[in-house]
């Protein structure tokens, strides 16, 4: 089968802008443990919390050429400190430049343990807001009302520190050469606490405008992402750098405005982000199997998806496209052991009325889960133009603004999937277009016995060959995607198609 519009828009941006977004809480978002005390010593015992007010702004870069620019402030409140932090970047996402603006607000104790906080992103177009509270041992989530709105209570065995976008939440003094901590961060984008290690590997001096500051390189695990920054004697930043080539510089209002003229410079993240593969895959739309050779990431490639994917010992990855499954129950599905995936998430909003609503009205009476799949993933890719959309995706937010790339249609589609008791989830992984492979979201709906896949972007059920699955799982899960970024690349062994089998 082929389609009649042209496949390159289909190379959108699959959670890159997500990630971008993610990777600033990654970097200066690390939660020290509630040992720190003020004026306590905890790593060594040197090292204190430093309380020295800040307002600082920084130069962003991507691949070298100007991105955005940030400010970081930190000031004295009644009861404990206020923190202020605002970004404004632009990404060019296959030739179109996109802005995002990101502003967190949050109020700490004099411990810098969160008490509230504010975040907000903006696109443009779609916008996620997210607000929370600690109430004694509870972190009260507030959910925004174009999401559905309610609260969501999350238990708290310590008080956190809130991830910032620019700069430590703990502004740390005395730090040593070989210090290392192991800490849980809290990440306002997903909910969620996440465990990292951080160590202390170098001192130096550098230079800052016309002054030269001492400075610490502090590198960080998390997410099974390596990141790096320098920060100054008051636990300040001073420089950082992410992947796809972003890099963070204190700097100066009259510098950030100098620069602002490079935007049009962007490299396009997509390529940025791309897993190359020697050779080609012709007619990967009609492919019914594809063999790779892993060349570089091994390790990387799992079998979490034995219907369609076979790794073997010498690196070789078969993937086949299945055949749909019969189904074995009625919807609703009533199976406990689906339970996770028929459950409503802060992005895949399930419980919505409008979701609830729209999904009856797409399936009538239909009670068979893969025909009930099926017209699903046709209406939804009738339904959303296709559009870069720098945003993170929720449910309900992507049937009002009726646009998006593949995560919008992903997060959809599971959605109306599970709000008429079918059991869906994401998958993420890769997709071959033309010259390489580039990161893409798809569904997966279960029959009773086995899952089978749709694409409710390109259309596919099931999905060809040419689609490789990394892992499966909410939003929040994807962002783990960034430890394959240069980490990954295959060389094309070979293609059957339904005309050319081997």
């Amino acid at each position: 089968m082929r389609f009649a519009w042209d496949p390159s828009p289909l190379r959108l941006n699959p959670w890159i802008t997500l990630l971008v977004v993610a990777s600033w809480f990654a970097l200066m978002g690390f939660l020290v443990k509630d040992r720190f005390t003020m004026g306590g010593a905890a790593i060594s015992s040197s090292v204190h919390i430093a309380g020295a007010e800040a307002d600082d702004w920084f130069l962003i870069r991507i691949g070298g050429a100007y991105a955005g620019f940030g400010r970081s402030r930190q000031f004295r409140a009644a009861e404990g400190w206020t923190l202020r932090d605002d970004l404004k970047l632009s990404l060019n996402i296959q030739g179109q430049i996109k802005p995002i603006r990101i502003a967190s607000a949050s109020e700490v104790d004099d411990a810098f343990r969160l008490r509230s906080f504010h975040l907000k992103l903006n696109s443009g177009i779609v916008s996620f807001e997210q607000k929370g509270r600690v109430e004694g041992r509870e972190l009260v989530m507030t959910m925004p009302s174009f999401a559905g709105g309610g609260a969501k209570k999350i238990k708290l065995y310590d008080i956190p520190r809130i991830s910032r976008s620019l700069g430590l939440p703990v502004p740390l003094t005395g730090l040593n050469v070989g210090d290392e901590m192991r800490t849980p961060i809290f990440d306002p984008m997903d909910g969620h606490k996440w465990d990292a290690v951080i160590r202390v590997q170098d001192k130096s001096e550098m230079e800052i405008g016309d002054k030269k500051v001492e400075a610490w390189l502090v590198r960080a695990s998390y997410r099974a992402m390596e990141l790096s920054m320098w920060i100054d004697r008051d636990g300040r930043l001073l420089k950082g750098r992410l992947p796809l080539g972003i890099t963070v510089n204190r700097s100066t209002k009259e510098e950030i405005e100098m620069s602002m003229g490079g935007i049009r410079n962007l490299p396009d993240m997509m390529s940025l982000s791309a897993v190359p593969v020697e050779g080609t895959i012709p007619d990967p739309q009609n492919a019914r199997q594809v063999d790779l050779k892993i060349v570089k990431g091994i390790d990387l490639i799992r079998d979490i998806d034995p219907t369609r994917q076979k790794i073997q010992n010498d690196a070789k990855l078969t993937v086949t496209r299945e055949e749909l499954p019969a189904a074995t129950y009625a919807l609703p599905c009533k199976d406990p052991n689906m339970e996770t995936h028929l459950v409503s998430s802060r992005f895949i909003r399930s419980d919505h009325p409008e979701i609830v609503k729209k999904a009856k009205e797409i399936i009538g009476n239909e009670k068979d889960p893969v025909a009930a799949g099926r017209l699903i993933n046709a209406w939804v890719y009738r339904y959303l133009k296709k559009i870069p959309t720098p945003a993170v995706p929720d449910a309900y937010s992507v049937l009002e603004t009726r646009q998006g790339d593949c995560n919008e249609h992903a997060v959809l589609a599971a959605a109306l999937a599970r709000a008429v008791g079918l059991p869906a989830r994401i998958s993420l992984g890769l997709v071959y277009m033309e010259d390489g492979f580039y990161y893409h979201a798809w569904c997966g709906f279960w029959a009773g016995e086995k899952w089978f896949t749709a694409d409710p972007l390109m259309n596919q059920f099931p999905v060809d060959a040419a689609h490789v699955t990394l892992m499966h799982g909410d939003v929040d899960k994807h962002l783990n995607v960034i430890s394959y970024l240069g980490n990954l690349s295959f060389r094309a062994l070979g293609t059957a198609t339904s005309e050319n089998e081997r």
